[in-house]
């Protein structure tokens, strides 16, 4: 069975953070959100600066780490922001499951 690898890429560091690993894509994009919304969470702080990105798979029952060739862009953080009074604090509409 292969889960994603995701990593986030802080522009202004011009790095990636060290990469995680999740079942699915709308898992990564669900704790992207609430730290994007979380005001005690850096990239909350300066949402332009981080994106999250799928940079390969891994096999979990062999350890086997594939590369994407090209890493795919789910969003920038401030793009998963929400507006509590007009999306009641749910998911930005263009950020929705999409597996």
């Amino acid at each position: 069975m292969e889960h994603p690898i995701f990593a986030v890429y802080d522009s202004t560091a011009k790095a990636f953070l060290p990469p995680f690993t999740l079942p699915n894509v709308g898992m990564a994009k669900r704790i992207f959100t609430e730290c994007a919304n979380n005001p005690e969470h850096q990239w909350s702080k300066t949402p332009a600066d981080y994106t999250l990105f799928v940079i390969g798979t891994i096999d979990i029952e062999t350890g086997e780490i594939i590369n994407n060739n090209e890493n795919e862009n789910l969003g920038v953080a401030a793009s998963f922001k929400y507006d509590p009074i007009h999306d009641s604090g749910h998911f930005i509409s263009k950020h929705k499951e999409q597996n």
